[in-house]
């Protein structure tokens, strides 16, 4: 059976509440499987990127929904909170960027700890580039993961969505080192996405049926959150995915993207790039469908899916 992708789309049908994105975001919430997966009493890290180092960046996700999936959260009974790595440096840039608990509603932990000193050394039988993976302890003691993205473009993977946000966000320095040595292997991404996927799946390993999976298809700028600087996005927005299939749901925001055409202005109205194009290969010379694919060998998921509308 092909996987569900639960899909609230940017466009307003109509000047009404029920049609704004927040609200279609909490159906689509509703309606996947997370209420299933959350417990009362569960500890749920919500890993989500708070934006660059030098605050010159300003295309993350809104602090709006990540609101909505913290108070449904509670609502189930949950203990949330907003996580990412590079230590208390970066919890400190977030905080200023509006990811504090008078915004968000839930405190905001370094994933590794204040040092990135705190992590859990998994092992991998079958792996393609890294055999031992460091993966981020708040993650893996959590009882839920769940991993809210922002799908935009890269240099190194062609895009980053759920598989980056988890391979470069939930493993610990020696880890993200490696896959970054990855890149010199060839010139098309392949090594350095094989190597994100064995992270995800080391991190994945104690979350069987305790994930879910988003990716925010909004302000799809050229180059990663972390970059200092920000650039008109590649597409008009288009929404929010939401499954339990990571592959599923990284494949359908790839899709959608490389579907929708091009904004004026952007760099990819420069480089004449029309719907249906490879557009992040087109932009950054790398495939970002390779890291999906050997996603669904390493057993993470299907590129099978289906979409169903909020």
């Amino acid at each position: 059976m092909p996987s569900k992708v639960y899909f609230a789309k940017a466009r307003l049908e109509k000047m009404a509440k029920e049609y704004s994105l927040p609200v279609k975001f909490r159906k689509a919430l509703d309606e996947s499987p997370l209420p299933d997966m959350v417990e009362k009493g569960n500890i749920v890290a919500i890993k989500i990127h708070v934006g660059d180092m030098e605050r010159a960046g300003y295309r993350y996700i809104r602090p709006c929904f990540v609101r909505v999936l913290v108070d449904y959260v509670k609502e189930l009974g949950g203990i949330p909170f907003i996580t990412d790595t590079w230590g208390l440096r970066h919890v400190v840039v977030g905080l200023a960027n509006g990811f504090n608990h008078a915004t968000v509603g839930a405190p905001l932990l370094p994933a590794n700890g204040i040092k990135e000193n705190f992590i859990y050394e998994v092992e991998l039988e079958k792996f393609f580039r890294l055999k031992r993976i460091q993966v981020a302890g708040n993650v893996y003691d959590a009882d839920v993961l769940i991993n809210f993205a922002h799908l935009k473009g890269h240099v190194s993977p062609g895009a980053g969505g759920v598989i980056k946000n988890i391979a470069m966000g939930c493993t610990g320095p020696r880890t993200r080192g490696e896959i970054h040595k990855l890149e010199k292997l060839d010139n098309v991404g392949r090594a350095f996405q094989e190597g994100m996927v064995d992270a995800v799946k080391a991190v994945l390993r104690n979350k069987r049926g305790k994930s879910l999976h988003i990716n925010y298809v909004m302000d799809v700028q050229p180059t990663c959150d972390c970059a200092p600087w920000s650039d008109l996005p590649i597409v008009p927005d288009i929404g929010i995915f939401v499954s339990d299939d990571i592959v599923a749901v990284e494949h359908a925001a790839l899709k959608r993207v490389d579907e929708a055409p091009t904004l004026p202005g952007s760099i990819a109205e420069k480089l004449g790039l029309k719907p249906g194009d490879n557009k992040w290969l087109k932009i950054h010379g790398k495939d970002p469908y390779i890291q999906v694919e050997a996603a669904e060998k390493a057993g993470l998921g299907s590129r099978e899916y289906e979409i169903i509308e909020v």
